[in-house]
């Protein structure tokens, strides 16, 4: 097996990951000799890949794709021993549909400069959310993430997004769907226990954010550090539409967290219930619902960053 080893997933960004890739293939065997494609053949492809890549002997793994090539290529990771896991570095080639975590990561993006940053092997370790939940089908699950895990507003749009797909691309297509999601918002009544302290509520929108942004550049938790075994709780209590749709602008800008109301709590663990359906949004991806428990794992992996 090569030491560096991509994963694309042809599918993402509507075939956008496939046309970037052919138009870097030249450039990537110059500057990585050897090295070797994994295509995705199916969604929770990536994970088995990832894993396939370690075992054999990589030492970098690099998503082709968006977020949630990314996220599941992480999955096949943290399946890893510790040992394993940390003799890995792993990257992204941005091209689905919201690409988040390279804009928090500031990756640059012209194709050769973001080649020759993964190529220089600068990286650090950044934490990693753990997920235990329920899925749709009522079963226990447990998943990793690297940006957010959100819950209410969140989690009917990631799950509209599933229903209607990305069309108009990432950014337009979370924006389109949040406003037609937030023309019927109503908060739900949550049991929220953060480290020991109750924080239940009404709220229309709850975001445990290990990075800065979300939903194809909505900047979510400006402030949050990726790095400090803490996550950014932001918290959006029940409030009238009037008011979401006024704050709605202001999630690209990061300004909505001076808003009345609207919270932001470091934690370590969530613990989350509730009496009605609340569905999930797992690195922007609709996935199960609560129950659920949220943690914490410090450091676990070590990816390049700008």
């Amino acid at each position: 097996m090569a030491e560096t080893v991509f994963i694309m997933n042809p599918a993402a960004g509507h075939g956008r990951a496939a046309r970037v890739w052919a138009g870097l293939r030249p450039k990537i065997l110059r500057a990585f000799p050897g090295a070797l494609c994994l295509i995705t053949e199916k969604p929770g492809h990536a994970t088995e890949l990832a894993v396939k890549a370690a075992v054999d002997g990589a030492l970098k793994i690099v998503a082709v794709g968006g977020d949630g090539t990314f996220s599941e290529m992480l999955e096949g990771v943290m399946r890893l021993p510790a040992a394993r896991r940390a003799a890995l570095t792993l990257a992204a080639m941005p091209s689905g549909s919201g690409c988040d975590l390279a804009r928090h990561l500031g990756y640059p993006k012209d194709g050769s400069a973001l080649l020759a940053l993964i190529a220089s092997g600068k990286s650090r370790p950044l934490d990693v959310g753990r997920i235990n939940y329920s899925g749709l089908d009522g079963a226990p699950r447990e998943r990793h993430f690297i940006n957010i895990a959100a819950f209410g507003l969140a989690g009917d749009v990631a799950h509209h997004i599933k229903r209607m797909g990305k069309a108009l691309g990432g950014t337009v297509s979370y924006a389109v769907s949040s406003a037609r999601v937030i023309l019927g918002a109503r908060a739900k009544t949550v049991r929220l226990k953060a480290d020991g302290r109750d924080l239940s509520g009404r709220y229309h929108l709850g975001v445990l954010a290990n990075t800065s942004s979300m939903g194809g550049g909505m900047r979510i938790a400006p402030g949050t550090k990726d790095d400090d075994g803490l996550m950014d709780l932001v918290l959006v209590p029940d409030m009238s539409r009037f008011e979401l749709v006024k704050n709605f602008p202001r999630l690209y800008k990061g300004t909505h967290i001076n808003s009345s109301g609207i919270t932001v709590t470091s934690v370590r663990r969530l613990e989350a219930e509730s009496d009605e359906t609340v569905y999930l949004n797992i690195d922007g991806e609709a996935d199960g619902m609560f129950p659920a428990v949220f943690e914490t794992l410090p450091r676990a992996v070590k990816v390049i960053t700008a």
